[in-house]
C-alpha cells in the first residue's frame, strides 16, 4: 500500500488527504490546532464537487510521531512556504525513495528541497482550490479542484518522472485532478503573477477582490501593471509568452464577474484578518529577486513587496520592535 504523510492539515491539505484516502492510500496528517479533533473525530468536508464526506486519516502532532506509519512513498507539503519548512519534514524522508510534493504558493519554492534532497524527487504542484477550513477538522470546499503537477526539475530522472505519473493516477483514482506538465514552471508563473498582484492589493486595503477594484478607477489599472511586470521577469528568466495580456484579461474578468455576486478573499487578506503572518518571501520576495538577478525594472512590485512586509512585521514582529515613544 501507498503511504502518504500530508503535512500541513489545513484547508488544502484535508481535502486532498481525502482524495489520497478515497484512492486507498495510507494517509498520515501532521496537525496543529486541529490535531484532538482530526485524532477523536476524524475531517469532515463539505464539498460542492464531492458532496459531504467524512474520514479518518491517522493524525499526528509532528513528523516524528509520524515515523511508526512510514516509511512514505510521498511527503505532500500543504504548509504555507516560509523559511524553513524544507527542515521540518526531514526525519520523515526516506533517501532516494520519498517523493516530496509541494502544494505550496510561490515561485522558487521548489530549491531548498532540492538542496537538502538531492536523491529525492521533487514534484511541485500549482493549487487551485478554493477551500477554507472552518473550524477545526470541518472544512468547506468550492466548485474547483485542479492540482497542476511536474517534476523539479523538468528533466529530472525517469524515476522522478513515473513518481509523479503515479501521484497523478492516485488522485484520478480517488475523485481528484492532477495533470501532469512535462514542465510545471509555466503554469507556475502564471499562478504566482495572479498572486502577487490580488494577494498583498487585498491584505493591505483590507478589500476583497471585487471591492477593490470597485474602490477607484485606477484599481484595475495597477493589477494590470503588477501581472504585466510578473511577466517581464518571467520572460527574463526563460518563460516568454507565458504571462500574456490574454492571461491577464482572462484573471480580471474573474473579479469583475464578482462585482455583483461578491467577491473573493485572497489567502493574506485572510492572514491579515486573522492575525498570521503572510507568505510575503515566496510570493512577492522571490518574484521579485528574480527580476533583479535578470535587471527587470519592476516599481510595482518593489513597492508591493516593501508594503507587504511592513504589514506582516506589524502581526509578527521580532525581537527588534519597539513600541511608539510616549512623551507627556
Amino acid at each position: 500500500m501507498t503511504r502518504v504523510l500530508v503535512f500541513g492539515a489545513g484547508g488544502v491539505g484535508c481535502v486532498y488527504a481525502y482524495i489520497l484516502y478515497k484512492a486507498g492510500v495510507s494517509v498520515t496528517a501532521v496537525c496543529r490546532t486541529n490535531y484532538t479533533v482530526v485524532k477523536e473525530k476524524g475531517i469532515t468536508i463539505r464539498s460542492k464537487i464531492f458532496g459531504r464526506q467524512h474520514f479518518h486519516p491517522t493524525a499526528v502532532r509532528m513528523v516524528s510521531d509520524a515515523l511508526r506509519h512510514g516509511p512514505f512513498d510521498y511527503i505532500l507539503v500543504c504548509s504555507k512556504a516560509f523559511a524553513g519548512t524544507a527542515e521540518m519534514i526531514k526525519e520523515a524522508v526516506t533517501p532516494q525513495q520519498t517523493a516530496i510534493v509541494l502544494a505550496q504558493n510561490g515561485i522558487g519554492v521548489e530549491e531548498d528541497y532540492a538542496r537538502l534532497y538531492p536523491d529525492n524527487p521533487i514534484i511541485s504542484g500549482v493549487v487551485y482550490l478554493p477551500v477554507t477550513q472552518v473550524e477545526p477538522g470541518i472544512v468547506e470546499h468550492g466548485p474547483l479542484e485542479r492540482f497542476e503537477i511536474g517534476t523539479y526539475p523538468p528533466n529530472a530522472p525517469s524515476t522522478a518522472k513515473q513518481s509523479c505519473q503515479t501521484l497523478s493516477d492516485l488522485y484520478k483514482a480517488g475523485g481528484g485532478s492532477a495533470p501532469v506538465f512535462n514542465d510545471v514552471q509555466p503554469q507556475k508563473w502564471i499562478k504566482v503573477a495572479v498572486n502577487v498582484a490580488w494577494n498583498p492589493t487585498t491584505a493591505l486595503t483590507m478589500c476583497d477582490d471585487a471591492n477593490f477594484l470597485r474602490s477607484s478607477p485606477q484599481a484595475e489599472k495597477m493589477i494590470w501593471k503588477i501581472m504585466r511586470e510578473v511577466g517581464a521577469i518571467a520572460t527574463a528568466a526563460g518563460y516568454p509568452d507565458v504571462v500574456t495580456d490574454e492571461v491577464i484579461e482572462r484573471d480580471i474578468q474573474r473579479p469583475l464577474s464578482r462585482l455583483e455576486t461578491g467577491g473573493k478573499e485572497p489567502s493574506m487578506l485572510t492572514d491579515v484578518r486573522e492575525g498570521r503572518a503572510m507568505e510575503v518571501e515566496a510570493i512577492v520576495g522571490n518574484t521579485l529577486r528574480i527580476g533583479e538577478r535578470h535587471g527587470v525594472v519592476t516599481p510595482y512590485l518593489e513597492m508591493l513587496y516593501t508594503l507587504a512586509k511592513g504589514r506582516s512585521y506589524a502581526i509578527a514582529p521580532d525581537g527588534g520592535w519597539k513600541p511608539i515613544a510616549r512623551h507627556d
